[in-house]
């Protein structure tokens, strides 16, 4: 018995809330005094206080069944509503599995069974026999281990609330917008705090909403969804096998009509070309060659651009687009591959309005994301019309492009000295002195100027 003695002990030091461990500790107490009954009733109430603190912790966390269940503990507590009170605890493994999800059904069966035996223990009339129900050492013992491996130890996660959490989440302001941080919050707020077959429907669901469409209100949160998904896959390779699973037999039987989406899809996850039924890819091959240029309006087949095995079907389409058709489409997503057509666009621009316009449809959405390559290009086409450099708002577009970009990223030394002697030379130094200084931000100086002849 002492090796059991001291199993006990360490399975005693793994419950996660003090007020559980000392509840906890009376099982232990009356186990080791061979008051087996005892045991059992003092496990069955550590193991409800335990399960009532989680689901404090869920209601924290915006579980809204755990809300819900807390609520009606509550206020039967404090109107001394016994019968309430007993109700709920019955019920309590059931609500656990059923509502919540902080246990499974396999635990729920161990559980059910710890529950029975202390009825029979706590309630002698449950016994249809005249004898005291006697349980047995390894009976008590069993049930002990089952009541901290299956809960006490457990840390609270989250069940199919996660869904409803990430969906209110997803469309707030709080919820981040840059690539890596998105990647980590998913992880450090959903994942780490929901069960392995939670965390497959909750990628599984992800897949779909960009798949089919079926939430139009998450259609603007596109990015942050792919970037949720690409969380899932990277942050718990374990879960995605399954998911991956799931969505390529998703894919596989997508109506007609949502075939763009998986076209964008694929852009995202160009993994999953390869594992499509070949039917599939013929079925998206031919979405994009029979795109009708003019009747265009789902950009997401310009996402095809990014798969090796549909990007020369994509470009012509690119190519053809009008220029209402490409604010459009770079609105939607500012695709690497839109650039050239945009910055050359802005270049062309016809008047100090029209200037002002195209810098703020064709070139701010790709602010955050250009290299020093197109901003090489994009200083250039500032300075080589007029009606660009000088339009009103040119300046300070300028400044709100060039401060989202990384050191590494501003425009090359060359072309800053291009656009610095040409603003010289135009005599607009004093309008362009902010946009200077923050290319000098990285120890650039301004080159020698030539002189320029009064008028």
């Amino acid at each position: 018995m002492d090796t059991g003695f001291v199993d006990l002990d360490i399975i005693l030091t793994r419950i996660r809330q003090p007020q559980s461990k000392v509840y906890f500790l009376d099982a232990v107490k009356a186990y080791k005094a061979g008051a087996l009954r005892g045991a059992l009733t003092s496990a069955w109430v550590a193991l409800v206080y335990d399960l009532i603190a989680k689901y404090r912790e869920l209601s924290t966390m915006g579980d809204t069944a755990a809300t819900d269940f807390i609520t009606k503990w509550d206020n039967a507590t404090y109107s001394n509503n016994i019968s309430k009170l007993l109700e709920l605890e019955k019920n309590i493994l059931e609500n656990a599995t059923n509502s919540t999800q902080i246990v499974n059904r396999i635990a729920y069966k161990h559980l059910e069974r710890l529950r029975e035996d202390r009825n029979l223990c706590a309630h002698p009339a449950f016994s249809a026999e005249a004898d005291l129900f006697e349980p047995s050492p390894e009976l008590v013992r069993l049930h002990l281990v089952n009541a901290v491996d299956l809960v006490l130890s457990q840390e609270p996660l989250l069940g199919n609330a996660i869904l409803k959490l990430y969906e209110v989440d997803v469309q707030s302001t709080g919820f981040p917008t840059s690539n890596e941080h998105i990647l980590d919050y998913v992880e450090q707020r959903y994942l780490r705090h929901v069960r392995a077959q939670n965390i497959r429907n909750f990628g599984t669901v992800l897949a779909k909403s960009l798949l089919m469409g079926d939430s139009s209100h998450l259609e603007p949160h596109h990015h942050k969804i792919i970037l949720s998904l690409v969380a899932v896959r990277d942050r718990t390779p374990a879960a995605w096998t399954e998911v991956k699973e799931s969505i390529i037999r998703l894919i596989d039987s997508l109506a007609p009509a949502n075939r763009p989406r998986a076209i964008a899809f694929i852009a995202a996850f160009p993994n999953f070309w390869s594992q499509l039924q070949e039917s599939t890819q013929t079925a998206l091959q031919a979405t994009i060659d029979n795109t009708d240029l003019e009747a265009l309006t789902d950009y997401r087949i310009l996402a095809g651009v990014a798969v090796p095995q549909l990007c020369d079907a994509v470009l012509p389409i690119i190519e053809g687009l009008n220029k209402k058709q490409l604010v459009e489409a770079i609105t939607y997503n500012p695709l690497t591959e839109l650039w050239g057509r945009a910055v050359e666009k802005y270049r062309h621009s016809s008047s100090f309005r029209g200037s002002e316009n195209n810098f703020s449809d064709l070139i701010m959405p790709f602010a955050g994301q250009l290299n020093s390559q197109q901003l090489d290009q994009l200083l250039d086409a500032v300075i080589d019309n007029s009606q660009n450099w000088d339009a009103a708002e040119t300046d300070t577009f300028l400044i709100r492009v060039l401060r989202n970009v990384a050191p590494a990223d501003l425009p090359t030394t060359d072309a800053r000295n291009r656009f610095y002697k040409e603003i010289h030379h135009i005599r607009r130094i004093n309008k362009y002195e902010d946009v200077l200084s923050l290319l000098k931000s990285d120890g650039w100086s301004l080159p020698p100027a030539e002189e320029i002849p009064d008028d």
